[in-house]
C-alpha cells in the first residue's frame, strides 16, 4: 500500500506541474515582461521618499478614474445600442407624413412662444460711467450698452456691473455707485432721464421658441431627406450623430459638454439644474463613445443570419421577442472583443477630464506637480498606475471574451 502511494504521489506532482506549466503559457509574453518589471517598480516606490509621496496622493484618484469610465461605459452602451436600432429602421408607408406633422406642430409651438409678449428695457442715468446690467439680459443688448451701440453718435465704451435684479440696480444708483442701470421700463424710479428702450422677449419665452423652433427646422430637413433617399428620417439623424461625434475630437467635446453645454443647461432651468464636473465628465465621455459602440452594435447585429429572424417571426414572435431572444444574445457575443477595446480606451480617455479640474489619476498627477515642481515622480506614477488599470481591464474582459466563448461552445 505504502509502495502504491510513493508511485501516486509523483504523477500528481507532475500533473500539477503540468498545470502550472500550462497556465503559464496562458500568460502573454509581454505580460511576463511586465512581470519581471514588477520588482523593479517595487523598488522605485519603497527607496524614494518623493515617488511614495505621488503614490499617496495620486491613489484616491483611481476610485474617481474607475466611476466615471464605469458609469460613461454604461451610459455609451445604452445610447449606443438606441443609435443601432434606430440605425436599421426602416420607412414605412406613413412614416414621412407624421414626420412632417410633428415638425408642423413644432414649428407652431415655436411660433406661439415667439408671440408673446416682450419685455421693454430702458437705459437710465448719464451716457456716460459705470452701468448695472440685470442679470438674463440678453448678450446682445448688453454689448449695445457697454460698446455705446444705442446712440447715433459715437460714445465711448462703459464699465458693466451685473446686479441680481433692478432692486440692486436702483439702489446702486441711488448709493451713486454706478452712473446708468439698464433695467424693466416699468420699474425705473420716476425723475432718471431715459437714454434708450429695447424690447426683447423674455428668456421663459424665447428659449422655448428657439428650441423648438430649432427642432422643426432639423425634422422638416431629415424629412426631405428621407423623401429623396427613402430612408428613415430618425436613421439619417443617428447616421449624422454618428458621423459627426467620430469627426470631433473627445477633447472638444469634453470642452464643449463641460462649459458651453453646461452654462445653457443652467441658464434654461434658471439654476435649478447645474451639474457637476462628474456628470458633465460621464456625459461627454459617453456622448463621445456611443457613436462608436453603435456602429459596433450595428455591425454585430447586421452579422446575425437574416434567416434567423424570418424563421423567429414565422413561428409567431414579435418584434421585440425577436430582437430580445434571437438577435441581441448572438449579436453581443460578436462584439465583446470591441467593446472591450472601448472600455479600455475610455479609461485611458478620462485622463482629458482633467482639463474640468476633476480629481481624477491625471489631474492629481497635476496638483502634485505643481506642489512639488517635480515632473518625473508624480506622471511617472500617474503612467505606471494607468498601465496596471488597462492591463487588469484587458485580463478582465479576456476571461469574460472565453467565458462567453465556452457557453457559446456548449449550446
Amino acid at each position: 500500500m505504502a509502495d502504491r502511494t510513493e508511485e501516486i504521489k509523483p504523477e500528481r506532482t507532475r500533473a500539477g506541474a503540468g498545470a502550472r506549466w500550462r497556465m503559464l503559457k496562458r500568460i502573454r509574453p509581454s505580460y511576463l515582461v511586465l512581470l519581471l518589471a514588477v520588482p523593479f517598480v517595487f523598488l522605485l516606490f519603497s527607496g524614494a521618499g518623493r515617488y511614495q509621496d505621488a503614490l499617496r496622493f495620486i491613489l484616491p484618484g483611481i476610485g474617481t478614474t474607475l466611476l466615471v469610465t464605469v458609469l460613461a461605459y454604461i451610459a455609451a452602451a445604452v445610447l449606443g445600442l438606441a443609435l443601432a436600432a434606430i440605425l436599421l429602421l426602416r420607412s414605412a408607408e406613413k412614416t414621412l407624413a407624421r414626420h412632417l406633422v410633428a415638425a408642423v406642430i413644432l414649428a407652431l409651438v415655436s411660433a406661439w412662444f415667439f408671440t408673446r409678449p416682450q419685455t421693454e428695457y430702458v437705459l437710465v442715468g448719464e451716457p456716460e460711467g459705470l452701468v448695472a446690467i440685470i442679470q438674463g439680459t440678453p448678450q446682445r443688448l448688453t454689448d449695445a450698452v457697454q460698446h455705446g451701440l444705442w446712440a447715433d453718435e459715437e460714445l465711448p465704451s462703459r464699465n458693466i456691473r451685473a446686479v441680481t435684479g433692478p432692486e440692486a440696480a436702483v439702489e446702486r444708483l441711488e448709493n451713486e455707485i454706478v452712473t446708468g442701470a439698464f433695467m424693466p421700463a416699468d420699474l425705473v424710479p420716476e425723475g432718471l432721464p431715459v437714454l434708450w428702450s429695447a424690447t426683447f422677449l423674455p428668456k421663459g419665452s424665447q428659449m422655448p421658441a428657439l428650441f423648438f423652433g430649432v427642432l422643426a427646422a432639423v425634422l422638416l430637413a431629415l424629412v426631405f431627406a428621407g423623401w429623396q433617399s427613402g430612408k428613415h428620417p430618425l436613421a439619417i439623424f443617428a447616421e449624422l450623430y454618428v458621423d459627426m461625434i467620430r469627426g470631433i475630437p473627445m477633447l472638444v467635446i469634453i470642452l464643449y459638454v463641460g462649459f458651453p453645454i453646461q452654462g445653457a443647461i443652467r441658464d434654461l432651468s434658471g439654476g435649478a439644474v447645474e451639474p457637476d464636473r462628474l456628470t458633465r465628465g460621464v456625459i461627454a465621455i459617453a456622448l463621445g463613445y456611443a457613436a462608436y459602440m453603435a456602429e459596433i452594435f450595428r455591425a454585430g447585429i447586421q452579422a446575425v443570419p437574416r434567416g434567423q429572424i424570418e424563421a423567429a417571426r414565422s413561428l409567431g414572435l414579435s418584434g421585440m421577442q425577436t430582437a430580445r431572444f434571437i438577435v441581441l444574445p448572438q449579436a453581443l457575443r460578436i462584439v465583446i472583443p470591441p467593446l472591450a477595446n472601448e472600455f479600455i480606451a475610455m479609461l485611458k480617455y478620462t485622463s482629458l477630464l482633467s482639463l474640468l479640474s476633476l480629481r481624477e489619476i491625471t489631474q492629481r498627477g497635476r496638483e502634485f506637480t505643481a506642489r512639488t515642481f517635480e515632473y518625473f515622480p508624480g506622471y511617472n506614477t500617474v503612467a505606471i498606475i494607468y498601465i496596471g488599470l488597462t492591463l487588469a481591464a484587458a485580463s478582465l474582459l479576456k476571461f469574460v471574451e472565453r467565458h462567453s466563448r465556452r457557453s457559446e461552445a456548449t449550446r
